[in-house]
């Protein structure tokens, strides 16, 4: 159960004058809890529907501060508690509620970051180990001062670093990532008491954002993709061949891709937990994928290798590991770019393009989004438990895989 909270007036103890108390009253399956906010009120005064005070309140001004800034805390409170994916107990949401000492920060928030960094590239978290690294440097980059403390990370600055990225022409994306990262940050040093909530910049401080350009490829355009004429070993061939393989996988993450082994292929289908997620898959292996990993099998096995495609190196951390990555994706989208150029194809493509051509292409072929959520992994409608479907969904998803596959390629097989 989510912890949630409402005020109202605990009309069981009336004080003279028939005022009563005004408390908060928080619910959880561990308990409901209350607090009282200390402020006293006539109940024509109250408004429960809009958990407000009434401007016909003799203490106007000074109540209804009270209660704004405790709606406040609790707000930020549970929203930091469902960033953190933190099991808030009522307990928990009414401490956020006593006044602390203003406490300053005893190292600074480069110092922090890096430790914060190292936890998550012991703990295997590489790829929220460089979105840190990436955010850190940009801000320290900015402010020019590696020994900033987290409390003058305020609103003010930034304001202006926000401003500063769109000047240099950085997308508003990006700068979003980069001030998630800051905010997470954040979050985790208010949660390790290293420094006062009140100097939480992001109460004010909001993150914009801006739609992400469309992804996807038609029906006919991946047909051109699939059947256009490469010279088989070289690395324009080789890198379709991940692209494709990642479309016949219902769009596997290429992180994932990369760093399948044979253990992963289990009776006609590849079962592997997401890097980024830790969610388990379980996808059908159509024999358009079957042909490219047997392929690639092959070359890994008569060359030691430990992954089914023969491209990433052992790395000694798994943030070299993330990084050898990076490198290889970088890599095929400039391939993918190329590709689309002789295709005549006028888009940005890259690797993201097989997850939401394949999305694109289900719904052409007029599969409801539940299965297109159900295939791609989402939590669409009822929550999924364990391997992300069941034995009876497998078979849905599996056929509906087969149907997609089925538009874009030919009879006969190409190279």
């Amino acid at each position: 159960m989510s912890t949630t909270y409402k005020f109202i007036l605990d009309k069981r103890r009336k004080k003279p004058d028939c005022i009563y108390s005004l408390k908060l009253r928080v619910y959880h399956s561990d308990g409901n809890k209350e607090h009282d906010l200390k402020i006293a009120l006539h109940e024509k005064d109250w408004d429960e529907r809009s958990q407000s005070i009434l401007k016909s309140d003799s203490n106007y001004k000074a109540n209804s501060y009270i209660l704004t800034n405790a709606k406040a805390k609790l707000e930020r409170r549970l929203l930091l508690s469902s960033e953190e994916e933190e099991e808030l107990t009522a307990e928990a949401l009414i401490t956020s509620l006593i006044k602390q000492k203003t406490k300053k920060s005893t190292i600074t928030f480069l110092e922090y970051s890096n430790n914060l960094i190292l936890d998550m590239i012991e703990a295997g978290k590489a790829g929220n180990a460089m979105a840190y690294k990436d955010a850190v440097n940009s801000i320290i980059s900015f402010t020019k001062d590696p020994k900033i403390k987290l409390e003058d990370i305020s609103y003010s600055l930034l304001d202006k670093y926000n401003t500063s990225m769109l000047a240099k022409g950085v997308k508003v994306n990006s700068i979003a990532a980069y001030l998630r990262s800051v905010r997470a940050i954040y979050n985790k040093a208010i949660k390790a008491e290293i420094v006062s909530e009140n100097y939480y910049p992001f109460r004010k401080f909001k993150i914009d954002t801006e739609k992400t350009p469309s992804r996807k490829l038609s029906i006919e355009e991946m047909r051109s993709i699939y059947s256009l004429k490469l010279f088989p070993g070289t690395p324009i061939w080789h890198y379709r061949n991940y692209f494709m393989l990642s479309f016949y996988l219902i769009g596997v993450n290429f992180a994932d891709l990369f760093t399948i082994e044979s253990d992963n292929l289990v009776s006609g289908r590849l079962e592997y937990s997401r890097d980024k997620t830790g969610r388990l898959y379980s996808i059908g292996i159509h024999e358009e994928a079957k042909r490219l990993l047997d392929y690639y099998r092959v070359q890994s096995s008569n060359n030691n290798h430990k992954y089914v495609l023969p491209l990433l190196t052992v790395a000694n951390n798994s943030l070299q590991k993330r990084k050898n990555i990076k490198l290889l994706i970088h890599n095929c989208n400039a391939y993918l770019a190329s590709i689309a150029k002789a295709c005549g194809i006028h888009k940005p493509i890259t690797t993201y393009y097989a997850r939401y051509s394949w999305a694109n292409i289900a719904k052409t072929l007029g599969y409801s989004k539940d299965i297109i959520a159900e295939a791609l992994g989402h939590q669409y409608g009822n929550a999924v438990t364990g391997i992300y479907l069941d034995d009876y969904d497998t078979d849905i998803i599996d056929k509906a895989n087969s149907v997609v596959i089925a538009s874009i390629v030919n009879t006969q097989q190409g190279d």
